[in-house]
């Protein structure tokens, strides 16, 4: 399988712990987000349900007459206490030690780490085993990213902020 793992574009409302609040993309996200498909085609996509991801899967799949999911189980991590806050309100020592330490030091009423890898890697583990002689896009965050990039590249869990994944990037991997 070749796997292609796209970052949704920036978002209204500008750079924030949003987690599964449902923004949609801004018109700069958007235009990322044809910038970084531009010329490339798949056999399917998969996308998380909220409005940043699902919207351009949707017109990806329009557009290029290819079957496309949407997977509840992409949605990104729940933040929380700190959802719709920027670093600077949070705190940058908090955002920090739970960048370091994110089992120990999660946000107040954030989704459970462990929780979160188990729901995305079931759907993305279904991806894998059937379509493997295939092109895959799956359009998701972050979060969704790094949590499949680090069962993809053998690391633990507990290093998913180690992980950088910026807005509108786009990944290839070869299965």
């Amino acid at each position: 399988m070749k796997l292609d793992l796209l970052r949704h574009g920036i978002p209204i409302g500008g750079r924030i712990y949003r987690g599964n609040q449902d923004d949609p993309l801004s018109k700069k996200g958007w235009q990322q987000m044809l910038d970084v498909t531009q010329g490339k085609s798949w056999d399917y996509i998969a996308s998380s349900p909220l409005m940043r991801c699902a919207e351009f899967a949707k017109y990806l799949s329009k557009n290029k007459n290819t079957r496309c999911k949407i997977f509840n189980s992409f949605e990104e991590l729940g933040f929380g206490d700190w959802q719709g806050k920027s670093a600077d309100s949070i705190g940058q020592t908090l955002v920090d030690n739970f960048k370091l330490d994110p089992v120990n030091h999660r946000p107040p009423d954030a989704e459970n780490l462990y929780n979160f890898q188990a729901r995305v890697l079931s759907s993305f583990k279904d991806i894998e085993l059937h379509h493997t002689n295939e092109s895959v896009l799956i359009v998701a965050h972050a979060g969704v990213i790094r949590v499949i990039k680090s069962y993809l590249l053998n690391l633990p869990i507990e290093k998913i902020f180690t992980i950088e994944v910026i807005c509108a990037s786009s990944e290839r991997f070869d299965l």
